[in-house]
Parts: C-alpha cells; structure tokens; sequence
C-alpha cells in the first residue's frame, strides 16, 4: 500500500500534468520540499538571487496561512507571480502542503510592464489565469488535498479514538518562573532569535516542572504560553491580524492533544511559527498586500479611491499601508493612484475620439481642468499636446 507520502507526491504530479501549473510538497515535519516542480524558476528568480525571497520560505509562509484561512491560501510572491497553497490533513494536524504555481494572475501586459527585461522573458513562459480561474484552481487543489486525506479510526460512538492523556504525578511541583517568560518576550521585541529559540527550551522545562506533568495542567499552561507567543510577535512588528489568525489555529489544534509529547512537539513548533512572522514572513506578507493594492487600484482607478477604502481592502490599518506602500514603492498610495490614472488617459488620447473631458471622467479625475494640470504635470505636455503628437489630430 502507498504512503501518505507517495500518494501526497504522486498527486502533487498529477496536479501538474493536468493543469500545466507547477507545484511542490511542503513536508510540515522535515520542512523540506522532496519533488521539485518548478522550483527551478524561483531559484533563477533575480529576487531569489538577490536574497528578497527564499523559496522555502514562500513554501512555509503559503502553507501556514493556508491553516490560518480554512486550508487553502492565494497569495503573491515579491516577483509579483501568483501561488496557491492547499494542505493536507492526518486527523487535524496539516502534514503536507501542496503549493501550485508560479501563474500569472490578470494582465500579462501590466505585470510585465513592471519587470525587467530578463525576468519579463521568463514570465511571459508562464501560465496566464483570471481572478476566477485562480479561485477555481484553488478550490480544486484544496479538494484534492482533502481526499488525500488519510481514514480515521472511530470508536464505538463514530468519532475518532482519542488517545489516552498523560498524567504523571511525581515531585512537588516547582514554581513557574515569569522571568524567564519576560526573558522570551523582551528576545522576540528585540529581534534576537538565536536566544529566543534558546530560551524557549529552559521555559518549557519550567512549565513542566511546575505542572508536575499533570496534563491538564499543563495543556492549560501551554495555552497561556501561546498567548505570550502571540502578544510578543505582535509587539515585536507581525502584523496583529495574522498572529490573531494563527492563535485560533494554534488554540484549535492545542483542543485536540493527548500526550506530553503531543504537547511537547506542538509548543516548539508554535514558537518557530509565531516567531516566523516577525523574521521572516515580513516580504511575503507586505508583498501580498501590495499586489492586492495594486490589484485594486487598476481596476478601481476611474472611481473614488481612499487610503482607508484600499486598507480595508488588505486588512491592514491605513497607516500601516501607507508607510509599507511608501517604503516598497518609492511613492505613496496617492501618487500610484494618479501614475495609473495618467498612463490610462495617455492611452485613450492616443487611441480614442473621445474628448478631453470624457476623459478626464473616465479616469478618474474630478474635473478637466485638474486633469489637465495633473498630466501635464506628470507627461510635459498638455493632454492636446499628447494628442497631437501621438495620432497628428486634435479632438479635445
């Protein structure tokens, strides 16, 4: 009989024989990545190379939010290419991801336009999908992960057979140290991961010490320590509404243990998750929100639109997008907004009869006369003068 393993990869193949996206198994246990497909385009990635994504990394970032959003995750990689992450289940725990892409979401032509001319070869190679396409993609990928799923065992009231808890009265129990907790959360503020992950050991024996192995206890404990976890990563720069995601998700699975080693094996693997927030999903997540920005604005671009309407759109407060949007752009959000605006207008001067002021209205712009200032502003000429210059007639 196959393994969960083999038929994880088998079906990870098969995903992309058929669709013609790519995928990879991400191994929740060994964090390794055992078939590569298509990891070979984000290994010659100029952002990979330059060290602005670490492939793996994507991999575990798209996989943890796949459990964080009901188990399949659409997110962009820093490259502006689109992946889809789906997980597969043994009881409640995730043990595999199956990530799918590169694929290029929307227009090929905008996105290109934002590429060099190296990367925009490669990504011009890639599969082409609409919004709709991708959801359904997804959808599909997330079924599939489901029926990979292994069969439970049931009990004799049909839910799974629930291992038997640990409880091991010994010694008195010792006295929780907080320090060494204040310790934890001061490393994690800091930055200092290396000592973090040190101390994270020297807390754990602690709790187990202070609950005598009592396992309610100590399930107890660990579910006060997840809140440490979550309230340091936050205060240490996570975005508030991931950690608050993964702290459901932790809280959901930390329901479902038996055993101390169950415990034991889910706090260090909570601890590297939460942590991964603040060191190294930050690309990720910021690149995320920007493309869905972007997203927004090209297809919103002739209506109203406010940093707090877009915020609310990539549930990020306004402010927080604003100085992310700033720092990776080189522009604010407002400035963007007018880019996108101005290069539409140029297109429907050169390309359409339409009057200067229809124009103006169909771009976004709240009169002609503030359009006129804005383009020429931004082009060096007026919109007539663009006109002329680019079809030899002036209809405005």
């Amino acid at each position: 009989m196959e393994s969960l393993t083999d038929q994880v990869r088998k079906a990870a193949a098969d995903w992309a024989a058929v669709t013609g996206v790519c995928s990879v198994v991400f191994d929740y246990s060994e964090r390794a990545v055992p078939d590569p497909c298509g990891q070979s385009f984000c290994e010659r990635c100029p952002k990979a190379v330059d060290g602005g994504c670490e492939p793996q990394v994507a991999n575990r970032f798209g996989c943890y939010e796949a459990e964080r959003w009901g188990g399949h995750y659409i997110y962009f990689c820093p490259a502006s290419l689109v992946f889809i992450a789906a997980l597969v289940y043994d009881a409640d725990t995730p043990v595999y991801g199956i990530v799918a892409g590169p694929v290029v979401m929307g227009s090929m032509d905008d996105l290109l336009d934002d590429l060099n001319p190296e990367m925009g070869r490669r990504v011009a190679g890639l599969s082409s999908r609409t919004p709709a396409e991708v959801n359904s993609l997804a959808r599909v990928q997330q079924a599939l992960a489901r029926a990979l799923a292994p069969a439970q065992p049931v009990g004799e009231a049909g839910a799974p057979a629930p291992a038997a808890a640990e409880t091991e009265p010994g010694a008195p129990p010792q006295p929780y140290p907080v320090e060494l907790e204040q310790r934890l959360v001061g490393m994690i503020r800091r930055g200092d991961r290396a000592g973090a992950a040190e101390l994270i050991n020297d807390l754990l024996a602690a709790l187990y010490l202070s609950c005598n192995r009592d396992f309610p206890k100590l399930r107890q404990g660990a579910t006060e320590l997840i809140t440490v976890f979550s309230r340091a990563t936050i205060e240490g720069g996570a975005d508030a509404q991931s950690i608050f995601g993964e702290k459901s998700a932790m809280d959901r699975r930390l329901a479902g243990l038996r055993t101390v080693h169950e415990l034991s094996a889910f706090l260090v693997l909570a601890f590297e998750r939460f942590v991964g927030y603040v060191f190294d999903f930050s690309q990720f997540r910021h690149a995320n929100a920007l493309h869905q920005v972007i997203s927004y604005v090209r297809v919103h671009y002739a209506e109203r639109i406010t940093l707090a309407e877009v915020a609310r759109q990539v549930w990020l407060s306004p402010s927080y997008l604003s100085a992310v949007f700033s720092a990776e752009m080189g522009m604010s959000l407002t400035a963007y907004v007018r880019k996108i605006r101005v290069d539409k207008s140029k297109d429907l001067l050169a390309g359409t009869r339409l009057s200067v002021a229809d124009i103006a209205a169909e771009t976004g712009f709240s009169d002609q006369s503030y359009f006129t200032k804005v383009f020429t502003k931004a082009v060096g000429v007026s919109p007539t003068q663009f006109r002329r210059e680019h079809n030899g007639a002036d209809h405005g």
